[in-house]
């Protein structure tokens, strides 16, 4: 069951981004954190609940130095794979 609610919470997860940026809204999935701690943050065993994803959202600021600054990204043939 564990496997199948995953799957489920990444549908709605990929519908929460795209609606978000559908009203010009950021949108951060992050990955890496303790789902144990983030449980005992929100008491959400408490409640019936585990963490699954986290996302941030929010609208970026102008006054942000990092909007204007270069961005590096890996050229296409480095992540893309031609089967």
């Amino acid at each position: 069951m564990g496997s199948w609610m995953e799957r489920q919470i990444y549908l709605s997860l990929g519908t929460l981004l795209l609606g978000a940026a559908a009203l010009e809204i950021d949108a951060c999935p992050m990955d890496g954190f303790d789902p144990a701690a983030v449980n005992v943050a929100l008491d959400l065993a408490e409640r019936g609940y585990t963490a699954l994803a986290i996302v941030a959202l929010g609208y970026r600021s102008e006054a942000d130095f990092n909007v204007n600054l270069p961005k590096s990204h890996l050229p296409a043939e480095t992540v893309i794979s031609h089967l």
